[in-house]
């Protein structure tokens, strides 16, 4: 499921697990959309602790858009939404960090607009935001592929039929959702890496406890505490030396049992050279996709499935779960939140316990 329930911390509270991101071209010109949501299988109840997850975002932490403009894998242009409030209706408040402020866990940015969780903003020379309970826009039957993984790990059986039964395993849920619209004067005309981060307010210095770039890292190569808990306090520049050998190993492992390539610990090293830096990469002459042509950005109703899962293992997974139905055609483009499902729990992915 993405980066869902992808850390011990963030199985405890829901407030602080990043799902998913996104980023896509604005409706005005020279500007983007990005958006971060929050919180699996909001107001249902957690299949680790047995509580109800958060419909509310947390307090005194840092949901953070971060931007990397000269490509050494660091954020240089950071956007942070701050939640006043531990219930509705909260207020948040915006604030922009560049240059060396952008990487100084103590630096407070410039303050760009406030608002009100739930009601549509604009911003003054930026554009507008939401913020609230959305439809979960993640689509991926999510458990049949974490079976499928499973059966090539374990059993040295290959089964790419089962990789997908076409049930999406949150296509009735929700999650909490950032949406702002960005103009590109304030992050740069040339191509860029995106990721999104949460930190927690440690009496002034901000602590990074969740970080998410491209989809699905988190659930195949990382479903581990300790390996989860590196990722989420690192910067992505470290991703490479702390996580491409177990990437490149577990690629070749199936590789073989699929018998996709020749070279399987080739193509594995190969894997690892796409993946890390682990941020989205954005080039804004071109429009967003994220597809077999090329990655730039990603689309909220892209089939990100299909394509990483094929470009990991070499062999054509096939994502039988369409995009939701329910999205915006308009901003804030995410779905409105859905009735909640009456069975007493949502199936999920197994996850290694801490």
């Amino acid at each position: 499921m993405s980066h869902h329930f992808d850390s011990p911390g963030s199985r405890q509270d829901s407030r602080i697990n990043i799902c998913d991101i996104y980023l896509f071209n604005a409706d005005a010109p020279e500007t983007i959309v990005v958006v971060m949501t929050i919180s699996p299988l909001a107001g249902l109840l957690s299949p680790f602790t047995g509580q109800l997850q958060w419909n509310t975002f947390r307090p005194d932490t840092a949901y953070e858009f971060r931007f990397d403009t000269n490509s050494d894998a660091k954020s240089d242009v950071v956007f942070r939404f701050i939640f006043q409030g531990e219930a509705h209706p909260q207020t948040w408040t915006l604030t922009c960090l560049s240059g060396a402020e952008a990487r100084d866990p103590h630096a407070t940015g410039r303050e760009l607009g406030q608002g009100i969780v739930n009601e549509i903003a604009t911003v003054a020379s930026l554009g507008r935001v939401w913020t609230g309970l959305a439809g979960d826009p993640f689509f991926l039957d999510a458990v049949a592929a974490r079976v499928c993984l499973d059966k090539a790990i374990q059993n040295q059986e290959w089964d790419v039929e089962s990789f997908s039964t076409g049930a999406s395993t949150t296509g009735a849920t929700n999650v909490l959702a950032i949406v702002a619209e960005l103009p590109l004067n304030l992050i740069s005309t040339k191509p860029f890496g995106f990721y999104a981060t949460v930190s927690a307010n440690d009496h002034g210095h901000w602590t990074q406890v969740n970080r998410c770039g491209k989809p699905n890292f988190a659930a195949t190569f990382n479903d581990n505490p300790e390996g989860s808990l590196l990722y989420n306090s690192t910067d992505p520049d470290a991703d490479y030396d702390n996580f491409a050998q177990p990437v490149s190993d577990l690629v070749t492992q199936i590789c073989r049992v699929a018998g996709s390539t020749d070279q399987p610990a080739t193509y594995g090293q190969m894997v690892t050279n796409w993946l890390f830096p682990d941020v989205l990469p954005f080039n804004p002459q071109l429009p967003a996709s994220f597809g077999f042509a090329g990655i730039n950005g990603r689309r909220l109703q892209d089939d990100f499935g299909t394509v990483v899962y094929t470009l990991f293992f070499n062999t054509l997974l096939q994502n039988k779960v369409p995009p939701p139905s329910d999205l915006r055609a308009e901003f804030p483009y995410v779905a409105p939140a859905r009735p909640l499902p009456t069975e007493p729990a949502v199936s999920v992915p197994s996850r290694q316990e801490e």
